[in-house]
């Protein structure tokens, strides 16, 4: 047990002791210094090449071969529609023509987009493939029910 008593006022505790505090500075001003470097964020706009003046290297913007887009998208669909006997070959080889064409088309500087038709080019001959089969099973069943009739 403690001798403590609140009620008696000669026993009051006494005020708590506080540091010092530091010795105050004024406070500087921030200065940036040159960065020998470009900071992020945005960039200049790049100009298409005619536009540079004289003295400056610009390099070309690049397309995106339109051929090698259309090529890709034709692929895609006919993926989708190998079901459809002749609707399929016609995207098919559409696809397969537009993507080759997309291809030779990236090959010419300033052109870009060549994973396009390559993709392109992949989804015509897998679309191909299955319609070539399922048109064989689409014909061979109207010829056998055609030789002997609906009864075999």
């Amino acid at each position: 047990m403690t001798s403590y008593d609140p009620y008696q006022p000669e026993q009051q505790p006494a005020e708590p002791f506080y540091p010092p505090s530091a010795p105050q500075y004024a406070v500087q001003p921030y200065v940036t210094q040159p960065q020998p470097y470009p900071a992020y964020g945005v960039q200049p706009y790049a100009q298409p090449y005619a536009a540079q003046p004289y003295g400056m290297a610009a390099y070309p913007m690049l397309r995106t071969s339109g051929v090698a887009v259309a090529g890709m998208v034709i692929g895609i669909i006919a993926l989708f529609t190998f079901w459809i006997p002749f609707i399929d070959l016609l995207l098919g080889f559409l696809a397969i023509g537009l993507s080759w064409a997309g291809m030779v088309q990236c090959g010419k500087p300033g052109y870009s987009g060549k994973g396009m038709a390559i993709a392109g080019l992949v989804c015509g001959i897998l679309a191909v493939i299955p319609a070539l089969m399922f048109m064989l099973f689409f014909f061979g069943m109207f010829a056998a029910a055609g030789a002997c009739g609906i009864a075999c």
